[in-house]
């Protein structure tokens, strides 16, 4: 491991000080998200876990993912977290998976990996599609756009959740693949998994489960008690499933698994080349170079908390949920979406004199981030730990800044700029 660098030269010292400053400067117009002041974006689980996270990653600042014959222990690290991972979502040793940049990396192979699948599996199918709920991430999106495959979005239904008939209509020869999300990150609730796995198994598709939101809570809510559906490798029609470690995993950013039922799936993502003068090049993953870091913060995430800890995350992001959901009711004016199965809570307004659009901005204006979903038209906060503290300070803001919009009669347009 590299002896750490002290700056002992004094130029050297100087130009680090004038960076930093430079750095500091920079992210004056941030939110402050430390304080909890930003929904979304941002994973907090104590100081101890940032400090063991950081000194993890820092041992393998230097290191290449891509050079696994150079660096084993990147191989071990994969293979402990991609484990580690498998049985959390109800598998075992015969399982496969990999080590992501994100869930949009992990969703980009998944559907990557369908469509190679179905090359093998379906050799009549023509003009390959993908059907989903409109409420699937917007990965799947970019996805199919940069693979050239047709994506069906369709409606959803009852509790903002995949209505099962709309999606039956929407399969035919030539779809390939079937998705749903445990939950779905704009409304927080969760499809019915096993009723999608029976449709998969009638036309004999790629099933996957988009659990990167919720994945490393909905298994320890339901240790909790709380009422979980089956999402997860224990649905036997489930083919692959996304679960991002950078978001309740509490994993440095540019962490997510992609896992697979079996290894034979898992090759489906690979992409080999030859045809070039240095030889065999061979990656599962879209990335090339990858840094080490985010595996060996991943690495340090699971094994600091273990099941204990993040089982205690858990339980304070649902009371934390509570509070909210009490103190956002009590003002007059505002309604909470009911139900929400994990931690997405999301609310609006049914006053005419309040807008809520309008009462998004003003809280803007307090430091706040505010992300507005398209559909319904209402607020987003999905919960972490981090707010804790700042609970309290969130619903007073919101009070007073709903009565400024009501007192003014102030309108505002919708945001569409809040998740970009």
């Amino acid at each position: 491991m590299p002896t750490p660098v002290v700056l002992a030269d004094q130029k050297a010292r100087e130009k680090w000080s004038d960076i930093k400053a430079q750095l500091q400067a920079m992210k004056g117009d941030d939110c402050d998200w430390a304080e909890g002041k930003v929904p979304g974006y941002t994973y907090k689980m104590g100081d101890d876990l940032d400090y063991v996270i950081r000194e993890s990653y820092q041992m393998y600042f230097g290191e290449n993912a891509l050079g696994k014959n150079a660096f084993k222990s990147v191989v071990k690290l994969e293979s402990a977290v991609v484990d580690f991972c498998l049985r959390l979502f109800g598998h075992d040793h015969t399982g496969a998976g990999i080590f992501t940049s994100g869930g949009t990396e992990s969703i980009f192979l998944a559907v990557k990996s369908a469509r190679e699948w179905a090359k093998r599996n379906k050799p009549n199918v023509d003009k390959p599609n993908i059907v989903m709920p409109v409420s699937a991430h917007a990965a799947f999106g970019k996805a199919t756009y940069y693979m050239g495959l047709e994506s069906r979005r369709v409606p959803i239904g009852f509790e903002y959740r995949a209505d099962l008939n709309q999606l039956r209509e929407a399969i035919d020869e030539n779809t390939i693949m079937i998705v749903g999300s445990a939950p779905a990150y704009a409304h927080g609730n969760f499809d019915d998994i096993g009723s999608i796995g029976e449709l998969a198994e009638q036309h004999g598709l790629w099933l996957h489960v988009d659990a990167c939101l919720g994945g490393f809570v909905a298994p320890f809510a339901k240790k909790l008690g709380y009422p979980i559906p089956k999402f997860d490798f224990t649905v036997p029609q489930v083919t692959s499933l996304s679960a991002d470690l950078h978001k309740y995993g509490y994993a440095p950013k540019g962490s997510s698994v992609l896992l697979y039922r079996t290894p034979d799936h898992k090759e489906y993502a690979k992409f080999v080349f030859r045809d070039w003068p240095r030889g065999l090049y061979q990656t599962y993953t879209f990335l090339g170079s990858r840094p080490a870091g985010p595996l060996a913060g991943s690495f340090a995430a699971l094994n600091f908390l273990g099941e204990q800890g993040y089982i205690n995350a858990t339980r304070i992001m649902l009371s934390i949920k509570e509070k909210l959901i009490s103190g956002i009711e009590a003002i007059g004016g505002l309604r909470v979406y009911h139900p929400s199965d994990l931690i997405i809570l999301l609310y609006d307004s049914v006053e005419a004199a309040v807008d809520i659009n309008a009462v998004a901005e003003e809280m803007r204006k307090r430091g706040w981030f505010i992300g507005v979903v398209a559909n319904p038209v209402a607020i987003s906060f999905p919960i972490n730990p981090i707010h804790e503290k700042s609970v309290d300070l969130y619903v007073a803001d919101l009070r007073s800044c709903v009565e400024i919009v009501r007192k003014s009669g102030k309108t505002a347009a919708y945001d569409e700029a809040t998740y970009t």
